[in-house]
């Protein structure tokens, strides 16, 4: 597998930051850029997809050569409007191996064609069928990156509200969390060389409509988290939409919950996405599937353990 430098891809990104943040490019435009940053993940070797159709969503299975039983429900990111299942195969890939589980990756409806709760209702379809057609919550992680990390928490409320089963653990990768402030255009700028404040202040009015940003469903750092499952997050030092993990460390720990959080100071964006070209990129992804994977089948703690590297 090759390498290539931190300011190889810095520069990369840097050079296509004009166009993602440009309103004269049309979103069809920019669904097609970020399948090309997106389709840099390379799956492994034996990795197997398959097509299929849950509860009307479709989606794709992914099944790594070797597993040892589980199943990962990743919701990719994109800003609720970019992003694929098709373009994450290779990043899930990487990360079901990690873990030992199999995956499935839903193609929920995106903005602005559909806004929420469309995407919502979608993955709490997906998981209820999955359920009846046997999957074992117990053996299960659902995760995302992005606006997917934020999709990831909203959905376990959803399901903890609906008195549906609890997965096992939640992984959250660079997670979009509170579109509040992007909304007031308060976001901090840092030195993340693609996202920019006014890119997240843009998407909000596209997926959020008429509904209060501050909603728990859209912006999930702002409910309750009492009874979630084991949380197990990534961050990047310098990516302006970091600062929502602290949100979510602060309601984590007032609900007695259990996260571990796990820095990568400068580092960007979902740079896991690059996990087939910059080593710290394998190894983080390598690092999350094996934390998600010591959470399936535990007895999940009833005190409040935050953790922090």
């Amino acid at each position: 597998m090759s390498t290539v430098s931190r300011g190889a891809i810095r520069a990369c990104l840097r050079s296509a930051r004009p166009l993602f943040a440009s309103h004269r490019v049309p979103v069809g435009a920019k669904r097609l850029m970020v399948e090309m940053v997106t389709a840099a993940a390379r799956p492994p070797r034996g990795t197997r997809f398959e097509r299929d159709t849950v509860a009307g969503v479709p989606v794709v299975r992914v099944r790594p050569a070797h597993t040892t039983g589980g199943t990962l429900i990743y919701l990719h990111g994109g800003g609720y409007a970019l992003g694929s299942a098709k373009g994450y195969r290779g990043l899930v890939a990487h990360l079901a191996a990690a873990a030992g589980t199999t995956a499935v990756i839903p193609d929920y409806s995106r903005s602005p064609e559909s806004r929420y709760p469309i995407a919502l209702e979608e993955m709490v379809a997906v998981y209820s069928r999955l359920l009846d057609d046997g999957l074992d919550a117990d053996t299960t992680i659902v995760a995302g990156d992005s606006a997917g990390g934020g999709l990831t928490l909203a959905l376990a409320t959803a399901l903890r509200d609906r008195g549906l089963p609890a997965p096992a653990a939640l992984g959250l990768i660079c997670p979009w969390a509170d579109l509040a402030i992007d909304a007031d255009r308060s976001r901090p700028v840092l030195r993340d060389p693609l996202i920019l404040p006014s890119m997240t202040a843009e998407w909000v009015p596209r997926y959020a409509g008429q509904h209060d940003p501050r909603s728990p469903g859209i912006s999930p750092v702002y409910g309750d988290m009492t009874g979630l499952p084991p949380i197990v997050m990534h961050t990047a030092g310098d990516d302006p939409i970091s600062v929502d993990a602290e949100k979510i460390e602060a309601a984590v720990a007032s609900a007695a919950g259990v996260l571990h959080h796990r820095r990568f100071d400068d580092l960007w964006h979902d740079f896991h996405l690059q996990v087939s070209l910059l080593a710290e990129a394998r190894e983080a992804v390598t690092d999350l599937g094996a934390a998600l994977r010591r959470h399936i089948q535990t007895i999940h703690p009833d005190t409040a353990k935050v953790a922090t590297t």
